[in-house]
C-alpha cells in the first residue's frame, strides 16, 4: 500500500507533467507562433522607427542623404555614375522612393533598412519552417534580432537591405518547384540583392552550388532556376564602368585595405565573443556542418528527417563561409573590405547555429531554449525603452554652441574643418548661424572631397587659394583623416588652443 504522502506526490507530479506538456503544446501551436512572429515584427518596426529618430547621421548615411536628394534626376545620376560613392545606383534608386515624402529624414532614410532588416526576420523564419518545428522557427528570428546585424537596421546605407533580399530568395529557391511563377521571383530577389550592393555577387556562387548539389542529387536540372542565377548578375556586369571608376579613384586611398587577418575579426564582431572563443565555435559548427553533409551525402536516416536537405546545408555552409571568400576575392583584387560587407553570413550563422541545437527539435526542451531567448528578447526590449526615454547621448555637434561662444572675438572669420567626417557632420547639426562659415579645404591630391565639392552644396574652398585669402581663420583640428592640422603645423602656422571637446581642438590660426 502507498501512504498518502506517496500518492500525492505522484499526482502532483503528474499534474506538473501535464502542465509542461500543455505548455509545450502551446509554445509549438502555429498559430501562437505567428501570432508572436507578428507581435516580435511589430515591435521591431516600432522601436526601429523610434530609435532611427533620435540617432544621428554618420559620415556615410550623410553621403547617402547628401546624394539621394540631388535634384534634377541628371545631377544624380552623374554623381552615382561619376563613381563618387561605392552604393549602387539600385540601392540609390530605392532610398529616392521615401525621400519626396515629408518627415524625420532620420526616419524616412533609413526605411529601407528597416524594411530589409524585416525580410530578414520573415526570411529565416519561412526557411526554418519548411523544415524544422515553429520552435525552430522562432529561435532563428530571435537569433537574428539579438545579433548584432541588428544595429543596420537604423543605418542609411544598403546592408540590412542587401541581407533582406537575399533571405527571401533563398526561401524562394526552397520552394521554387510549388508554382511556376516562383522562378521569376527567385530572380528578381537575388537581382535586387545585387543591386543593393556590388559585392553581394559573391553570394551568388553559394547559391549556385547549392543548386548544382540538389541537380546531382534529384538527378535533373531546373533550367529556370539556372536563368535565374544569370539574370541576378545583371546588375553587377551593368555597374561594372562605375565599380572600376570607383575603384581606379579611390581603391590605392581606401581606408580599410584587406588583410588576411579579417577572415577571423568578422565572426568575431558578428558573434560578439572574444577572438579565441569565436574561432572554437566557428571550427565546432564547421565540423559539424561537414559530419551533416557526411551523414546526407550517406543517406543516414538520423540528417533526413526534421532537417534541411543536402542542398540546404549545402547552401547553409556557403553563406557561413561568405565573409572569407570576400576577404580573399578583396585582398587579391587590392580591394577595400570591412566587416559589414559581410553580412548575408547572418542568415548562414543563424541556421548553423539551429543545426548546432538540432537535436532540440524533437526533444521536449525545445521549447524552454525558446523560452530563454525570450527572456533575452525582452531585456532587450528594456533597454530599447530605457534608451528612449533617457536623454540622447551627447554627441560633438553639442561643443558647436561652446565653440562659437569661445570664438567670439573671431566671428567673421571661417571655420575650418579639419576632418572630412567631421565637416559633413558639423554642417548638418551645427547652430544654423555657424554653418555658413564652415569651411572644408580641398587639396590638389584629395580625390574625395574633389567630388564631394562637385555635388554637395557645401563651402568647399580650394587650399592654396584659402591661404592666400585668410591670413586668419578658427580651426577645429581632431577627427578621422584629419590631414589639414598637420599641414599648417608643417607650414608653419600659429595655432593657439580655444577650446576642447572630447577628441576635437578648436585652435585660433594665424599665418606667421
Amino acid at each position: 500500500m502507498k501512504s498518502k504522502a506517496e500518492v500525492a506526490g505522484q499526482t502532483a507530479f503528474r499534474v506538473s507533467e501535464s502542465g509542461i506538456g500543455d505548455f509545450n503544446a502551446i509554445i509549438a501551436s502555429s498559430r501562437v507562433s505567428g501570432i508572436l512572429l507578428l507581435l516580435l515584427i511589430l515591435w521591431e518596426l516600432g522601436i526601429l522607427a523610434l530609435s532611427s529618430g533620435r540617432k544621428l547621421f554618420w559620415y556615410d548615411e550623410l553621403i547617402t542623404l547628401h546624394f539621394s536628394t540631388l535634384q534634377p534626376f541628371s545631377r544624380f545620376w552623374q554623381a552615382l555614375v561619376s563613381g563618387a560613392d561605392g552604393m549602387p545606383v539600385g540601392y540609390y534608386l530605392i532610398v529616392r522612393l521615401v525621400t519626396p515624402f515629408s518627415g524625420d529624414p532620420h526616419v524616412l532614410l533609413r526605411l529601407p533598412s528597416i524594411l530589409g532588416y524585416i525580410l530578414t526576420l520573415l526570411g529565416v523564419y519561412w526557411f526554418a519552417r519548411k523544415r524544422l518545428p515553429v520552435t525552430a522557427s522562432m529561435t532563428a528570428v530571435l537569433l537574428v534580432i539579438l545579433s548584432p546585424f541588428r544595429g543596420y537596421a537604423i543605418e542609411a546605407r544598403s546592408y540590412s537591405l542587401l541581407v533582406g533580399f537575399l533571405a527571401i530568395a533563398v526561401v524562394v529557391w526552397q520552394r521554387v518547384d510549388e508554382n511556376p511563377l516562383l522562378k521569376p521571383l527567385f530572380a528578381l530577389f537575388l537581382a535586387l540583392s545585387v543591386s543593393a550592393h556590388y559585392y553581394a555577387v559573391l553570394v551568388i556562387p553559394s547559391v549556385a552550388i547549392a543548386e548544382l548539389t540538389w541537380t546531382l542529387v534529384s538527378r535533373r536540372i531546373r533550367w529556370g532556376v539556372w536563368a535565374a542565377v544569370l539574370v541576378g548578375t545583371i546588375p553587377f556586369f551593368l555597374g561594372i564602368p562605375i565599380i572600376l571608376r570607383f575603384r581606379h579613384l579611390f581603391g590605392a586611398t581606401f581606408w580599410s585595405k584587406s588583410a588576411w587577418s579579417m577572415v577571423v575579426t568578422t565572426y568575431e564582431g558578428y558573434l560578439g565573443l572574444g577572438l579565441k572563443i569565436s574561432l572554437v565555435l566557428i571550427l565546432f559548427v564547421a565540423l559539424l556542418i561537414a559530419k551533416l553533409l557526411i551523414h546526407a551525402l550517406l543517406g543516414r536516416e538520423e540528417s533526413a528527417r526534421n532537417d534541411f536537405s543536402l542542398p540546404e546545408i549545402v547552401l547553409i555552409g556557403g553563406l557561413c563561409l561568405y565573409p572569407a571568400l570576400l576577404v580573399v576575392v578583396t585582398k587579391l583584387f587590392g580591394s577595400g573590405y570591412t566587416t559589414r560587407y559581410g553580412w548575408p553570413a547572418i542568415f548562414g550563422m543563424v541556421f548553423a547555429l539551429v543545426l548546432l541545437f538540432r537535436a532540440s527539435w524533437i526533444q521536449s526542451y525545445a521549447p524552454q531554449l525558446l523560452g530563454a531567448l525570450l527572456l533575452v528578447f525582452l531585456y532587450q526590449a528594456r533597454n530599447d525603452v530605457k534608451q528612449l526615454l533617457g536623454p540622447r547621448s551627447p554627441a560633438m555637434y553639442e561643443a558647436w554652441p561652446q565653440f562659437v561662444e569661445l570664438s567670439h572675438s573671431e566671428t567673421d572669420v571661417p571655420v575650418v574643418i579639419g576632418s572630412p567626417l567631421s565637416f559633413l557632420e558639423a554642417a548638418r547639426y551645427s547652430p544654423p548661424g555657424l554653418r555658413p562659415r564652415l569651411v572644408q579645404l580641398v587639396g590638389a591630391t584629395d580625390t574625395g572631397t574633389h567630388f564631394l565639392a562637385q555635388f554637395i552644396p557645401l563651402r568647399f574652398e580650394d587650399l592654396e587659394e584659402f591661404q592666400r585669402v585668410h591670413p586668419k581663420f578658427v580651426l577645429c583640428s581632431g577627427g578621422s583623416f584629419d590631414d589639414v592640422t598637420p599641414y599648417l603645423l608643417k607650414k608653419g602656422y600659429r595655432l593657439t588652443l580655444l577650446s576642447t571637446y572630447e577628441d576635437h581642438f578648436l585652435y585660433a590660426v594665424e599665418r606667421v
